[in-house]
């Protein structure tokens, strides 16, 4: 789906017989693809016997790929979020399997978080500009609260906070 917005010179002839301005095109594509690739995980924000399942059994690794196209998170940053090295992460990147509970626990919240970010704000690069600003109601820079599923959950309570108009 996408919105077209005219230009209001649209259709006038400029100085110097230049053909008239173009109409504006914004497109929805970044928060469609953040909705689809959200989708095989949407089970578990619902259903907490549902995630408690996936941690147990273990995600597979390709949502590893997944949480670095939602994120926009650079390699060293999830792999710091989630207290594996980059080699282990590129490791897990190259071949299918079953992630450990560990990792599949903090990977499923941080899915949640964003989820709940582009709920709150409607924009996945409104939240991701959001998570990067020092948030006095929390007293930190959300981004660095993502190493920890407490930290996740520090954010998380802002993000219901700031839905209900609660910003300290």
């Amino acid at each position: 789906m996408s919105k077209t917005v005219k230009n209001s010179n649209a259709g006038v002839q400029q100085r110097g017989g230049q053909a008239a301005s173009k109409p504006y095109v914004f497109t929805e594509a970044p928060m469609q693809a953040f909705n689809e690739l959200l989708v095989p995980y949407e089970t578990y924000f619902k259903s907490p016997l549902a995630k408690l399942g996936a941690i147990r059994h273990g995600i597979g690794s390709n949502a590893i790929s997944d949480l670095l196209k939602i994120t926009g998170a650079t390699q060293s940053d999830v792999a710091k979020w989630l207290h594996i090295t980059e080699p282990t992460l590129r490791k897990h990147l190259q071949g299918p399997h079953d992630l450990n509970q560990g990792l599949s626990e903090h990977i499923i919240q941080l899915f949640e978080l964003f989820d709940k970010g582009l709920d709150t704000f409607g924009s996945p690069d409104e939240f991701k500009s959001w998570l990067r600003h020092y948030n006095p109601g929390i007293d930190a820079v959300p981004y660095d609260l993502l190493d920890t599923i407490t930290g996740i959950s520090i954010v998380i309570s802002q993000l219901i906070r700031i839905d209900y108009g609660v910003l300290a």
